[in-house]
């Protein structure tokens, strides 16, 4: 019998965890198809031309569909606190079930997906989750912006990532991009 000990890297990716992520992915991709996952998740890019981010006009780089759609955790964590002048949007919430075939560093904002392009993340590249409704509710869904509040990690007994996102008070066009940005 052998003694217990850790799996190497080139051990762990030819694990048969690892190996059955595209079939988890399919599995996983009947709770879209069926409707129960109705929120979709992006991850965005922007850069502005100015010295750092706010300077100058802000335009995107990428924006990326996490798929198969990940499980958002109960939005009923999110609320809004008073001030002043209006409302700021305030809370965080757990996007589970994200594929193992994204990176941490695509999860993180420092590589975009497909593409192969790694960022040093210059000062004025900005990086956020975008959530929106799938389209059932509304004509036009209405884009919220989430930062990363914590690490990706891979979660325990499952094929998969989750991260913890906290809602930006930042105001959007429908298009995802805050005002006067420009695609």
């Amino acid at each position: 019998m052998p003694r217990p000990h850790p799996l190497q890297p080139f051990q762990a990716k030819q694990s048969l965890a690892n190996r059955l992520r595209p079939t988890v992915d399919r599995v996983r991709q009947i709770a879209t198809d069926v409707g129960v996952r109705n929120y979709r998740v992006f991850l965005v890019w922007t850069t502005f031309d100015g010295e750092s981010r706010g300077e100058g006009t802000e335009r995107e780089l990428a924006r990326v569909e996490i798929l198969p759609t990940p499980k958002i955790g109960e939005l009923t964590s999110l609320g809004q606190n008073p001030y002043a002048q209006g409302f700021t949007a305030v809370g965080s919430l757990r996007l589970e079930r994200i594929s193992a075939g994204y990176t941490e560093s695509q999860l993180r904002g420092l590589e975009v997906p497909g593409r192969g392009q790694v960022l040093n993340v210059p000062s004025n590249i900005d990086f956020w989750y975008e959530i929106r409704e799938d389209g059932r509710g509304q004509d036009q869904p209405v884009p919220t912006r989430y930062r990363l509040a914590s690490s990706p990690y891979r979660a325990a007994g499952r094929v998969a990532w989750s991260v913890m996102v906290e809602r930006q008070d930042e105001a959007t066009q429908l298009d995802g991009l805050p005002p006067f940005a420009q695609r």
